[in-house]
């Protein structure tokens, strides 16, 4: 059942479902619930429009019933505008304002060649966190509160060894304590 009549059928909620992102559209979320489901995106669509046809308008109702969303919520969030970026002339890497642009086109977004070759490293580094070769940060050590500057990579979590003790003997203190709240005796006369 190929033809005309196939579109005829009421519409059931797909097996394979996404999420809808923001200010996507409907065509867009269309196309990538047909390709999630194995569907040509132009059957998906004939399938959805209303009347059941291809030259039809899209029936919000048989999306909303197809993807397995709430109508309201579903049309809410497909057509939603995006919000203006907070502001489009700052870097992308340090948020500076780019150097005043003479030659025509458009725009740099980065306000220098070091944060353009910052910024495409981050692209491409190889860890998850997005933290670049040499890169530092600031933490306050557990141990004795003071701050001590780590390798953003690094995984240690106090200023020196003695620290780390004392915050891991504490960490366990407390672990035993809650295991056994009646470990503390109680100072009597």
């Amino acid at each position: 059942m190929t033809g005309p009549e196939a579109f005829d059928l009421p519409v059931r909620e797909l097996p394979i479902q996404i999420f809808p992102r923001p200010c996507e559209g409907a065509e867009s979320f269309i196309t990538r619930l047909a390709a999630a489901n194995f569907l040509k995106a132009a059957y998906l669509q004939a399938c959805l429009s209303e009347p059941p046809t291809e030259a039809g308008s899209l029936s919000w109702s048989r999306l909303a019933v197809a993807s397995g969303r709430d109508l309201a919520e579903l049309q809410a969030l497909l057509e939603r505008t995006p919000p203006p970026s907070p502001d489009p002339g700052t870097c992308e890497y340090c948020g500076r304002l780019p150097k005043r642009h003479t030659d025509p086109g458009p725009p740099p977004w980065w306000c220098s060649a070091r944060c353009r070759r910052r910024s495409d490293l981050l692209a491409t580094a190889p860890s998850s966190r997005g933290v670049l070769p040499g890169q530092r940060e600031t933490l306050t050590c557990p141990g004795c509160g003071t701050s001590f500057v780590r390798p953003a990579n690094s995984t240690r979590i106090a200023c020196t060894k003695r620290c780390h003790a004392r915050s891991v003997r504490a960490a366990q203190a407390e672990l035993a304590l809650y295991e056994n709240p009646n470990a503390i005796e109680d100072d009597e006369p």
